[in-house]
């Protein structure tokens, strides 16, 4: 998620942040109703985190024992604050080293690295012969 976010911020065809986060930030006092579609949009975004991370603990690559609503809104947080830093620094080393201590989180909690997949690790077997 962060890593494709970061090539669209750092892709000088696509205006920085994303539609949500400039609308919040520039925006502030536009009325009760833009409000609340910022509120659904950002609603929106944790929930699909939020499945991620539960299908993710169903298939074993994320701790069960984490709390994964906590962690949708963490990750929703950091890529809003990849957004706006972008709109200020745009440096993809920056946007980063946000991330990899973001992803820190998740090994310090008890998270499961992703296990490669199976084609992968295959071709990483010695040749038979």
């Amino acid at each position: 998620m962060f890593d494709s976010l970061i090539r669209r911020t750092s892709d000088p065809r696509f205006p920085r942040g994303c539609f949500i986060t400039n609308t919040s930030l520039e925006c502030p006092t536009s009325g009760d109703e833009i409000t609340r579609k910022i509120a659904e949009g950002l609603g929106w975004q944790e929930s699909a985190i939020y499945r991620v991370l539960q299908r993710a603990q169903a298939e074993g690559s994320l701790a069960s024992t984490l709390d994964a609503r906590a962690l949708a809104r963490l990750f929703l947080g950091v890529a809003q604050g990849l957004n706006v830093v972008n709109k200020a620094v745009a440096d993809p080393e920056v946007l980063k080293d946000m991330t990899r201590v973001a992803m820190s989180v998740w090994d310090e909690a008890g998270g499961v690295r992703q296990r490669q997949p199976r084609a992968r690790q295959r071709s990483q077997r010695p040749p038979s012969g």
